[in-house]
């Protein structure tokens, strides 16, 4: 179960506390699909609360989705510990035009502050 918050109209939060495999992945686009309809580019903050990081099929899913909707991101803050997940993110960041940046939970208020800037 994830926990959604927002910081503006343009920036949505996601506090996720378990793995991010393509169901939960799904889940989290259809919010997001959902925010596109009345405000575009949006910032995300994501922080995984759980430590499980992203599945390879969330990946795959997330990358597809960000291509598909390459105008309507501008910037992602990803928040974990995991460090699968934060180089995923770092690769992201080479093949999406959104500018993705990730920060170890003890640098959530600065993920924070980046993303609404």
């Amino acid at each position: 179960m994830e926990k959604t918050f927002e910081f503006a109209e343009n920036v949505v939060g996601f506090l996720i506390n378990e793995e991010i495999d393509q169901k939960k992945i799904e889940e989290i686009l259809s919010e997001i699909k959902d925010r596109l309809e009345n405000v575009s580019p949006i910032c995300l903050y994501i922080e995984d609360e759980s430590d499980e990081g992203i599945s390879l099929g969330g990946f795959l899913k997330a990358v597809k989705f960000h291509f598909s909707h390459s105008e309507d991101l501008y910037k992602m803050a990803i928040v974990t510990d995991d460090k699968l997940f934060k180089k995923s993110m770092d690769v992201k960041d080479f093949i999406v035009p959104a500018d993705v940046k990730s920060f170890e939970k003890k640098e959530r208020m600065k993920a924070m502050n980046w993303v609404m800037i």
